[in-house]
């Protein structure tokens, strides 16, 4: 009766996800028009506060072969994520940035990837860092000047796969987790980082930056309220260095400094006040250290 009901869809013109790679229009158009110039750009409008968009593609490995499954378009100020129609999002996905132009070509001819068209850890130190969210990956991929490969597992459930992939189809040698600002990530994360025996790092979040990416739009707002309307070049320097003295500090110190993740806390989840800037009270998680456990 199965084989019958493929004959019957082929016959249809249904096409097979598990044979047939992602097409969609509205993506290839979008994604088309992306490049690492337009990407800096608009992750400079993001910090200001202003609307940006991203177009991040979905694989997963089928074989030995990597596969496009689909896309996400991910809009920041408002914040808002959808998958474009006909992904297969599921167990297992993940992105890959920065994208190779190997795997741009083969991604729009509709051809299979294999990992040797990903990027190359030996290029980057041989580190790999897996994230649970798209926006994360893009702030840590900004605030390293470009110089990581950086792996969204869109939820804290494929973080482990993602993690097991880049040590065990890429060959990375050192595998740092971060995790968002929510205890089922941070779980997640060290869960993920124990599989490969990696690193976990550990970020220092407010009570209302959901990711790494508001973390750096804090540091914006920061800067620009130091100098809120820079005279001269000196002053713009230094708004400038106030920038990216916080992302060193919340971002890639961070990365460096992660710890392995047997000396990582297991996450635990209490409850607290906490009294905001504009003296709004709200009740948070707070994550108190507690005894390691393997």
């Amino acid at each position: 009766m199965g084989r019958a009901a493929s004959m019957h869809q082929l016959a249809a013109g249904i096409a097979n996800p598990e044979t047939t790679m992602f097409k969609n229009p509205a993506f290839e158009a979008d994604f088309g028009k992306q490049s690492p110039e337009s990407t800096r750009q608009a992750m400079a409008a993001a910090m200001r506060g202003q609307p940006a968009q991203f177009v991040v593609p979905m694989f997963r490995i089928k074989g030995d072969t990597m596969r496009l499954d689909g896309a996400q378009k991910v809009e920041v100020n408002p914040d808002k994520a959808a998958v474009y129609p006909g992904s297969q999002f599921g167990a297992g996905s993940f992105s890959i940035i920065p994208v190779t132009e190997a795997m741009r070509f083969k991604m729009m001819l509709g051809e299979p990837m294999t990992a040797r068209d990903a990027p190359d850890p030996v290029e980057f130190g041989g580190q790999v860092v897996v994230t649970h969210s798209v926006a994360s990956a893009l702030a840590i991929y900004h605030a390293t000047g470009e110089r990581a490969i950086v792996m969204p597992a869109f939820t804290p459930e494929n973080m482990k796969a993602v993690a097991e992939f880049a040590k065990n189809t890429l060959m990375a040698k050192d595998i740092v987790v971060v995790p968002d600002n929510s205890h089922a990530s941070r779980l997640a994360a060290r869960e993920a980082a124990k599989a490969v025996d990696g690193k976990v790092a550990q970020i220092d979040y407010g009570p209302e930056q959901k990711n790494l990416l508001g973390v750096m739009a804090e540091a914006r707002k920061w800067g620009n309220k130091l100098f809120p309307a820079p005279g001269n070049m000196l002053d713009e320097a230094k708004r400038d260095r106030s920038i990216q003295g916080a992302a060193k500090r919340t971002i890639r110190d961070p990365v460096l400094n992660a710890a392995k993740w047997d000396k990582v806390p297991i996450p635990t989840v209490t409850l607290t006040t906490v009294t905001l800037n504009n003296g709004r009270q709200i009740v948070a998680q707070r994550q108190p250290e507690a005894e390691v456990g393997r």
